[in-house]
């Protein structure tokens, strides 16, 4: 391959920190809130203008999971603060908590028509439908209450080494090449996007059969008349699933999701999925956003011709970013496996316990996911943590537990953990696990044989 030499440059170091925490989607949140809330002084870099990634920008606008199977919430913290702060705007929607657990099969069947996210095996299970444009305001908040400092529109390219130590971050801008050193690095592209410039080693491999495969570019319709649109889907269902054959014939795509919010009584979704080389190679990206916008067009064309309750709709919304389900995955001081979602045992380090519900009969044996500390630190290199979808899994694992409450709480173990380990002045690699899983539960983090109250 033909390459070129670039002249050796300077870089204007614009800050210095504690913590620095690249990417600003649901882990970089996690991560850089929980940092600074334990005393480190954190900035968070964001390569969009807006925070949330794929739960904002990817319009994958759904909490899911947050319950086992018997109603019992597992997954808290910062995932619920943002939940109750969208509950105060009257913008999220859920399934009531007397209902959590519930196999009542008029109930079950109420909460999987409004959403098939409400529902796993064949109970009620505790999932939020959120506000895309209001939770970008309410994370603004959390990020800025806890003093954070923030540079949105700054796309972290590089960690800064030195030997295996990591010291800081290279971001690119509008405002040219610029330099944030940190005593720790986090890195919540979800991509992983710091490890292979950082010497750490990882895995990509993904079966094309695994829904992690895919990418989405997923688009909003408003103006339906959705009472006409249900009705037709529930008395015509035949007729239903025939116009979504037809539609998918004629290039487009089949099924939508109501909204579900309040005031958005005529918005559907549209998610889908694009099978790829690579989620991180720009030409994949290129191609997906070029076939998704042509497959978007004409499946709102054939709906608003073909599909009653469409005939007033227009396309308000596309994703302002691709929808991503996995690429780069840490291999890491322990990388979890399928074998270990066949184990109902903790970790003597966990960090984060997951609701197994998506497996049948396996989530019914092992309902519950342990998650250690150790999955999120790399071998080789100090001061730099992973707290997104790239923690160290196999493809199994990353199959089922790479969704956005998952990598809040990676987020928010690994701010916690950075911040306790720089106050004990050790490498975050050494942190007080004990110490660590108390102040977690402190912050409403349910973990094994640790009550909140500690």
């Amino acid at each position: 391959m033909k390459t070129i030499k670039e002249a050796a440059r300077e870089t204007r170091v614009a800050r210095e920190a504690d913590v620095v925490v690249v990417g600003g989607g649901p882990g970089g949140i996690g991560a850089a809130v929980s940092a600074a809330r334990n005393g480190a002084d954190t900035v968070l870099i964001e390569r969009y203008g807006y925070l949330g990634g794929m739960g904002t920008g990817g319009l994958v606008t759904i909490i899911p999971l947050l319950t086992d199977v018997h109603g019992k919430q597992q997954i808290i913290g910062l995932t619920q603060e943002w939940i109750d702060r969208l509950e105060v705007r009257d913008a999220v929607d859920y399934p009531k908590k007397e209902h959590w657990g519930s196999d009542d099969k008029e109930i079950v069947r109420y909460y999987f028509d409004r959403s098939f996210f409400m529902t796993r095996l064949d109970r009620v299970i505790y999932a939020a439908i959120i506000d895309a444009e209001i939770s970008k305001v309410i994370l603004n908040d959390m990020v800025e209450e806890a003093g954070v400092k923030t540079y949105l529109h700054s796309w972290g390219t590089e960690p800064i080494m030195e030997g295996n130590e990591c010291k800081g971050v290279i971001f690119e801008s509008k405002s040219g090449r610029q330099a944030v050193l940190g005593k720790v690095v986090i890195d919540a592209t979800g991509d992983g996007d710091l490890l292979p410039y950082a010497g750490i080693e990882f895995e990509d491999n993904i079966p094309p059969n695994f829904r992690i495969a895919n990418l989405a570019l997923i688009f909003w319709v408003d103006g339906v008349d959705l009472k006409k649109a249900m009705d037709f889907r529930m008395n015509n269902p035949k007729e239903f699933m025939e116009l979504n054959r037809k539609a998918m014939e004629a290039g487009g795509q089949g099924g939508f999701m109501p909204s579900n919010l309040p005031n958005q009584d005529a918005v559907v979704w549209f998610h889908n999925r694009f099978p790829n080389k690579s989620q991180v190679d720009v030409e994949e990206l290129t191609r997906v956003e070029f076939e998704g916008r042509k497959k978007m067009i004409k499946t709102y064309e054939f709906f608003k011709e073909n599909m009653p309750g469409f005939e007033k709709s227009f396309i308000v919304l596309s994703g302002p970013q691709l929808g991503t389900r996995s690429s780069r995955r840490l291999i890491g001081e322990y990388r979890l496996t399928k074998e270990d979602m066949a184990n109902n045992e903790p970790f003597e380090d966990t960090i984060a316990i997951f609701p197994d519900l998506d497996r049948g009969q396996e989530s019914l044996d092992h309902p519950l996911m342990y998650i250690p500390y150790r999955c999120l630190l790399p071998k080789n290199v100090d001061n730099l943590l992973v707290a997104c979808r790239a923690f160290s899994s196999d493809e199994h694992v990353q199959e089922w537990f790479n969704l956005i409450p998952h990598c809040i709480a990676f987020g928010e173990a690994a701010g916690t953990a950075s911040a306790l380990a720089l106050q004990a002045g050790v490498n975050p690699k050494n942190v007080d696990i004990k110490a660590l899983q108390k102040q977690l539960a402190r912050q409403g983090v349910p973990l094994p044989e640790i009550k909140a109250a500690v």
